[in-house]
């Protein structure tokens, strides 16, 4: 669960500076961290043969995509919201902000997650068609 709230940190400090300063940046760390737990849902649903899960047909609208793509966010996104309260962030921001050296390291190792999470589900899909 730690882990979980410091990545929410790192991707909270990220959009509250910079070009995003002044946005949202809790909404926007809770979608990118929905849209990386739908990454790994993939990855489940790869694995077990179970791609079918997700309701698509290529006749259907882009409209009827959309919200049965919505349907399939909705609860990741509730799950990482009730995890990730502004508290926390807070309060993590308060103990890492001279621990520069945890906060650079935690933000390459994210990177990096991130980019082998992607691959991860690109080498699936090639194996396991």
């Amino acid at each position: 669960m730690k882990t979980i709230k410091f990545t929410a940190f790192l991707f909270y400090r990220y959009y509250s500076t910079g070009r995003w300063a002044g946005s949202t940046p809790l909404l926007r760390t809770r979608l990118s961290m929905t849209l990386l737990g739908f990454i790994h849902l993939i990855q489940v649903l790869i694995i077990f043969h179970r791609t079918d899960f997700i309701p698509f047909k290529s006749s259907d609208n882009i409209w009827w995509k959309r919200f049965i793509m919505l349907l399939v966010l909705l609860p990741i996104y509730l799950l990482v919201a009730a995890i990730t309260k502004k508290d926390d962030i807070d309060q993590l921001s308060e103990e890492y902000k001279y621990n520069w050296d945890k906060v650079f390291n935690g933000n390459v190792f994210l990177i990096v997650y991130i980019i082998l999470s992607f691959a991860l589900t690109i080498i699936l899909a090639i194996i396991m068609k």
